[in-house]
Formats: C-alpha cells, sequence, structure tokens
C-alpha cells in the first residue's frame, strides 16, 4: 500500500502496521474485504489532509502522555525509595498562616503529605500499616477525635499530567515552575512534551534543588533548568509565550510582608498573555494581603470545566482534583 504523498514507505511502523492489516483481513469473507477496501479508497480520497494530519498529531499526543505518565511514576517511585519527604507524625517547620487562606492550619492539626509521591492509594496503605493517621485528639486520652487536614506542597501526578495535556497553550515555548519543591513540574514538563519546551524550576531549598538535578541526571531529562533561588532575584526568567506553574508556594513558607512582595515581583515581571496555572484560586491566598493591585485587574480567569470533564470522564473526584486548579492569563494593562 503506497503512502498519501504516493510514495512507498520504509519506516518499521507502516510495514507492522500493513502486517495487522493483513491478519484482520484474512478474519473476513471476501467480499468484506472489498468493502473495507471501498471504504479505505472513499476514507482516503474524501477525507482532508489536514484531518489526517491532525488525527496522525492526536495520536502521537496521546502516546507521549502514556509514555511521560509511566515515567512519571518510575521517578516518583525513586524518590520515594530514596527517602524523600517520608508522611510523619513528628511536627513539621513550615511556616503556618495566621491569616487568610489555610489559616486553619497549625501544626497540631495538620499531616503534610507530598501528593506527586503518595496518591490516595498510598496513603490508605500508610493508615492501614498504622504510619499514618487520619484523625487526631485535641483532649489527651480522648475519644473526642477530629480529622486532620492534609495539605500537600506538590501537585498529584494526575494533576501535572492535566496541566500538559489540557491547560498549556499548544504554541507555549517556555515552562516556569515557581517553587519547584521535588522538581515534578519540570518532570512532567519534559516528559509530556516530549522536551520541546524550555523549563526552568526555581527553588530556594538547595536541597531540594540538589535533588532535582540528580533526578534530572538519571532519567536523561531535556530542555530543564535548575535554579536555586529567591524568585524576586530573577526576572530575567519571564519570558514571551510563557506557561508558569505555581502550587501556593508562599503562603506556608514566607512571612505576609515577604508575600506582598513576591505577588509585587510577579505582577510587576510577568508578560502579557503569560498563562498562569495557579493552585488554589489566587484571589483565595492574596485576599489578606495589602496588594497595590487588584488581581481581576491583572489576571484574567479562565473557566476549564471542559478540560477538566474531558479528563475526568465520570470520576467525579478527578473531577474536583482538576478543577481545583484555576487558569489566568495576564491581562495587557494597555488594553
Amino acid at each position: 500500500m503506497a503512502s498519501i504523498s504516493g510514495k512507498p514507505s520504509k519506516s518499521k511502523e507502516v510495514r507492522e502496521t500493513k502486517e495487522k492489516i493483513v491478519a484482520l483481513l484474512s478474519k473476513l469473507k471476501i467480499e468484506e474485504v472489498i468493502e473495507i477496501k471501498d471504504w479505505l479508497n472513499k476514507y482516503v480520497d474524501e477525507t482532508p489532509l489536514e484531518q489526517i494530519t491532525a488525527n496522525h498529531e492526536k495520536e502521537q499526543k496521546k502516546k507521549i502522555l502514556e509514555k511521560g505518565a509511566q515515567k512519571l511514576d518510575r521517578i516518583a517511585t525513586f524518590l520515594k525509595d530514596k527517602g524523600v519527604d517520608v508522611p510523619s507524625k513528628e511536627l513539621n517547620k513550615l511556616k503556618y498562616p495566621t491569616e487568610g487562606f489555610d489559616s486553619d492550619c497549625n501544626e497540631i492539626n495538620t499531616c503534610e503529605v507530598d501528593s506527586f509521591l503518595y496518591d490516595d492509594d498510598d496513603v490508605e496503605e500508610l493508615v492501614q500499616q498504622n504510619q499514618l493517621s487520619r484523625s487526631y485528639c485535641p483532649d489527651c486520652n480522648s475519644r473526642n477525635t477530629i480529622p486532620l487536614n492534609f495539605i500537600s506542597h506538590s501537585l498529584s501526578r494526575l494533576q501535572i499530567k492535566f496541566l500538559f495535556d489540557k491547560l498549556m497553550p499548544p504554541t507555549c515555548q517556555n515552562v516556569l515552575d515557581i517553587g519547584s519543591r521535588l522538581g515534578a513540574v519540570v518532570y512532567g514538563a519534559s516528559l509530556f512534551t516530549n522536551g520541546n519546551v524550555h523549563t526552568v524550576g526555581v527553588e530556594m531549598d538547595s536541597d531540594y534543588a540538589a535533588l532535582a538535578l540528580q533526578t534530572i541526571r538519571q532519567f536523561g531529562l531535556k530542555n530543564i533548568e535548575i535554579l536555586r533561588e529567591d524568585i524576586r532575584h530573577l526576572p530575567q526568567v519571564f519570558k514571551e509565550n510563557q506557561f508558569i506553574v505555581m502550587n501556593n508556594v508562599f503562603s506556608f513558607f514566607l512571612s505576609k510582608t515577604e508575600q506582598e512582595e513576591c505577588w509585587e515581583f510577579l505582577h510587576t515581571h510577568m508578560r502579557p498573555g503569560t498563562v498562569l496555572a495557579h493552585h488554589p484560586p489566587v484571589e483565595k491566598i492574596t485576599e489578606h494581603l495589602d496588594l497595590s493591585f487588584a488581581v481581576e485587574d491583572w489576571l484574567e480567569f479562565v473557566n476549564t470545566t471542559e478540560q477538566c470533564s474531558e479528563y475526568a470522564g465520570d470520576d467525579s473526584e478527578i473531577f474536583e482534583e482538576m478543577e481545583s486548579i484555576c487558569k489566568y492569563i495576564v491581562k495587557n494593562p494597555e488594553v
């Protein structure tokens, strides 16, 4: 069978496809084979080349996503095996918010579990093994238990795939992950785009930054740059045609004044047209801050209900998990 251009193809994939077609046709009667032949000729003659190309690109993207998801799982296993961010009953060192969103969290009622490393099944297994609890007792030796607040400073693997499958513009050439932590988002950016976008991860913690660099080398990930720095010192990382990802990177780590400085810096340096994916809503985590601008004047909220539905199917929990990531576009101040 000739290719659409009329030239015979020597690719392995085409040869294997021909063999599969012959195997399928061998199961049919001659009149059924003729019917398939007529249908195929009609399909090739009447289907626009643009549509055939689009179908091919869609199938190739599906393969990249599936392959990327498998490798992202292997990366998470690699990091868990290294004992990175093990859920602990011990009190942690976070700076719990005292105002605004998440101010109900404190070192007693909150448990930090990294969603990139531990999915719901992992958490349930830890609970069954008595290595983790879902509740705590505010009164010593009392049965008056209260559910713990579970927080994560990483997006889950499902959310990371969603970012690059549904939220990132297809024309995007630059990804910026602010507060890169374990590097989960930058790994996803490389895997789910086949290394075709330039990705920068910014992380203040030297141990996390070193770990991300080690993981990038270990798995041969392409086109990633890790900067161990405060985002306020990096105006040069903001580009045109950029996709920026943030997972509540300031609230649990910086003072109120420092958070205000960070948001003012972002407001100054994010380019118009930039797409921002933020978890949770920017409006909620900044409402208690004293900023020189209104979020709604700076960012245009983009409704992603359709994309969440496509991704989640009939699974309401996955829908809610994806919907918690908010998409914005930086407005042009001159318009």
